[in-house]
């Protein structure tokens, strides 16, 4: 997997890096809390709509592999609805 992925200036790279798939056969899955991480991460811990687009992102996600890596791209994508 590549983890050269910047969106919306900020480098994506820093998390998706930790990811790991626990086996030989299952995807990649984050360390630790990925919501904590990414709202930190994007300096949005204290945002009100944070944890709404956390959970977008998720549920989205949820309609295909709903693995961690695809939470983060979603999570990416729907961050400059915030910012807007």
């Amino acid at each position: 997997m590549s983890t050269n992925m910047t969106i919306q200036n900020l480098d994506w790279s820093t998390i998706l890096s930790k990811m790991q798939p626990p086996n030989e056969h299952s995807l990649p899955v984050y360390p630790g809390d990925l919501k904590t991480a990414l709202l930190q991460h994007t300096q949005l811990s204290k945002h009100p709509k944070a944890e709404m687009v956390y959970q977008l992102a998720s549920d989205i996600a949820r309609l295909t592999t709903h693995c961690d890596p695809e939470i983060v791209y979603w999570f990416s994508r729907l961050l400059p609805l915030v910012e807007a």
